[in-house]
């Protein structure tokens, strides 16, 4: 189940694009009851998307490939340090929901942090941020200010160079 849907929806530029966390881990593959490492350099990150879905994402370090972006909705999901793991810093997504389970290693070089991040893994997944806390810009604004069928009379109602004004106010 890989997911990249970027290109029907275009690319996550701006606020939704800023991830809430993020930490270098391969992907491992499992293979009955063992896993092995893939050895390719990745990265884990955790961002809201502008509809304040929560998105638990793998991307390839070396080709920049998003080759895992599920949505994951609250307390779907628990991730946590694999215990047996002797041999190196192996943490598990598991689906509280299914038996789907997807392993990770975790190449960051040290490991002080790693407690942290699955802290905050965990609690961005399970307790997303208000929808726009995250974010801000224009839209955000303007959701504030006025709903959007007003916001839409609004700016339907504005000049070319009135928008443009509203427009660069923006950044």
């Amino acid at each position: 189940m890989t997911s990249t849907g970027t290109a029907l929806f275009g690319s996550n530029i701006g606020s939704s694009s800023k991830n809430l966390v993020e930490f270098r881990a391969g992907k491992m593959k499992l293979n009955g009851t063992t896993v092995t490492a893939d050895k390719r350099k990745g990265l884990v990150y955790v961002f809201q998307g502008e509809d304040s879905l929560m998105h638990f994402c793998w991307k390839d370090r070396t080709t920049s490939t998003v080759e895992d972006d599920l949505i994951i909705f609250p307390d779907d999901v628990e991730y946590k340090a694999v215990k047996q793991c002797k041999t190196g810093r192996v943490f598990i997504l598991k689906f509280k929901n299914s038996s789907r389970k997807l392993f990770f290693w975790m190449q960051e070089p040290k490991a002080d942090k790693d407690e942290e991040l699955t802290k905050k893994v965990n609690d961005f997944l399970n307790n997303p941020p208000a929808p726009g806390s995250s974010g801000g810009g224009l839209r955000h604004l303007g959701d504030q200010l006025i709903g959007d069928t007003s916001l839409q009379g609004l700016i339907g109602n504005m000049d070319q160079q009135q928008l443009l004004q509203l427009l660069g106010s923006g950044q």
